[in-house]
């Protein structure tokens, strides 16, 4: 069975669109992606996913997560293949996904007992207690954070998160506002550019020139509505945008407005 809500606020910070604990999976193909963050897990059965240039098979047990507007496609392998699944959006999920340093997709093979039988929990909760669509945040936060716990445990060698991601995710906090190049990421592990990229893809699905930009656009989107004495041309100066002309499109290409158009929606 599907529960599907019927958004009126999108301006909330997390919500559901719909889920699904039990459904029996039709063959898709979204050229455009999809408008929301999409949990699919395997319950029975298996499936192969495509995205970007990988084939990624979903055995029983295993779920992966799908950013909104990310071209994918799956279909069954077998004659039948029965999914639970978890789409969800809001205001802040950009920052949300930014901050778990989650990109594009991440894949768990062995997820833990909670995370497994999470959107089970809750289906069955919406149907006993009929819980509002503002209820539903806490449900995305929690499906959040046992994504990452389990990203974690799964994928990160601790030795790496040590020595290459941990210090180079800590340098662009420090140093976003500067004009950072690959050697300086470098120089933060004293490993060569094509392993700590290879590090950043594997354990991330990202590089730390995405992790840069993500936080520059969300240290951008901060200010542009707390310091409203600064230019739009001012704040991307402030965040490390060489011109102003670059700041507009790579905010437009991550929060589909430009940075006077997301001022304008706030205040």
């Amino acid at each position: 069975m599907r529960y599907s809500f019927g958004i009126t606020d999108y301006s909330l910070p997390l919500y559901i669109d719909n889920l699904s604990n039990n459904w029996e999976q039709e063959d898709v193909e979204r050229k455009k992606g999809y408008p929301y963050v999409h949990w699919l897990q395997s319950i029975k059965g298996s499936g192969m996913i495509y995205i970007d240039d990988k084939e990624i098979e979903l055995k029983e047990g295993e779920g992966i997560l799908i950013d909104r507007d990310i071209q994918h496609a799956y279909h069954a392998l077998g004659t039948k293949w029965v999914t639970a699944y978890f789409t969800f959006g809001g205001e802040l999920i950009t920052e949300m996904l930014a901050t778990l340093s989650i990109k594009k997709f991440v894949k768990i093979e062995e997820p833990d007992q909670e995370l497994k039988t999470f959107v089970d929990l809750c289906y069955r909760d919406i149907q006993r207690n009929h819980v509002d669509i503002y209820q539903t945040t806490v449900m995305v936060y929690k499906l959040l954070v046992l994504i990452k716990k389990n990203q974690i445990k799964n994928k990160f060698d601790v030795r790496l998160t040590e020595e290459i991601i941990d210090p180079i995710v800590e340098f662009i906090k420090e140093e976003y506002r500067n004009d950072l190049k690959n050697e300086d990421f470098v120089r933060q592990t004293n490993y060569s550019l094509q392993y700590i990229l290879g590090v950043f893809n594997e354990c991330l699905n990202s590089s730390p020139r995405k992790l840069l930009t993500d936080y520059r656009v969300r240290k951008a989107k901060e200010l542009l509505i707390t310091k409203l004495d600064l230019t739009v041309e001012d704040i991307g100066k402030e965040v490390g945008f060489n011109t102003n002309s670059y700041f507009i499109k790579v905010f437009k290409q991550r929060e589909r407005m430009t940075p006077g158009r997301f001022r304008e929606s706030i205040l």
